[in-house]
């Protein structure tokens, strides 16, 4: 099962029972050959009518898969924290995860805060396929857990995920580059202007976005999930006390810094024109209105 879990989901972890096999983990017992890795094991992922409703619903707006990677559970302090990339991710991850994963040991705290983004081998959290429809139901939904999410400011969340995505050439940029190269032949990522970009992601579903870019609302599953908290970014350093409360660890602080910041929040007017912020207000008008933000202005 193992198997079928890490080709379907690319995602494991456990809270608070042993990590999956990753670097300088010891594998009991002799590792597979690729033949018997091959074995046909039954897929047993849930069928949706075995959902609960706000499960379902979530499932709905983003994939099963999606769910999976962003759905951060805490089963011994009780709390949810789903994520919204580009918005604190690494931040939060980092540190949540480091006091997730002090029960392991020094190394795995280690492991976790150097590769917070390492949903196989350095994650403490339980994820959604490990636990029963009816758990996970609970999870989102019921009264035993905290949820929160860290939320941010839509233009600055676009810049900050076209200056790491695509003016790099990571591989978030592959499907960016295939659109706009039916028109601009030989196109290469870093190449991309940012009024491309957004002429790409505006004119995209949300459910197609990758979930850098997507909107947050249908990310996090907003309206369906109740939420106990919504933190913006921008208040994230005076939120610890509130983050602290609802994962039950009074005196909770940041302990980790991002490695990697684009700085995107003080960038707006280097990259924005009015007709581009206007672009964004209206494509991610849904966030605008229900986290509370305001567009920026130049």
């Amino acid at each position: 099962m193992v198997a079928r879990f890490v080709r379907d989901e690319e995602v494991v972890g456990s809270n608070p029972a042993t990590p999956t096999v990753g670097r300088g983990l010891t594998r009991v017992g002799p590792r597979p050959s690729v033949q018997e890795a091959k074995v046909d094991v039954p897929d047993r992922r849930p069928a949706r009518e075995e959902l609960g409703p706000v499960t379902a619903a979530y499932v709905d707006r983003v994939s099963w898969r999606s769910v999976n990677l962003h759905t951060h559970i805490s089963l011994v302090n009780g709390y949810v924290y789903i994520e919204v990339p580009k918005a604190g991710c690494g931040t939060m991850k980092s540190t949540l995860g480091g006091m997730e994963a002090a029960r392991m040991g020094p190394a795995m705290v280690t492991r976790v805060q150097d590769a917070p983004h390492d949903r196989m081998a350095a994650t403490p959290f339980v994820k959604p396929f490990q636990l029963s429809p009816a758990k996970l139901e609970d999870a989102l939904a019921g009264p035993n857990f905290q949820r929160f999410t860290v939320v941010r400011e839509p233009a600055s969340r676009l810049l900050s995920g076209y200056l790491e995505k695509i003016r790099q050439g990571l591989k978030q940029s592959e499907p960016i580059v295939e659109a706009l190269q039916r028109k601009n032949k030989g196109l290469v990522a870093q190449d991309i202007t940012l009024a491309q970009f957004l002429d790409v992601v505006c004119g995209q579903k949300s459910a197609d976005q990758d979930p850098h870019w997507r909107r947050q609302v249908d990310q996090v599953g907003f309206g369906a999930i109740p939420f106990d908290a919504v933190i913006h970014l921008e208040d994230l350093d005076r939120s610890w006390g509130r983050i602290g409360e609802l994962t039950s660890t009074p005196g909770l602080k940041e302990n980790f810094f991002c490695k990697f910041s684009t700085g995107a929040g003080s960038k707006i007017a280097d990259y924005y024109d009015t007709a581009m912020l206007a672009q964004v207000a209206k494509a991610y008008a849904p966030d605008y209105e229900a986290f509370g933000y305001s567009v920026p202005a130049l």
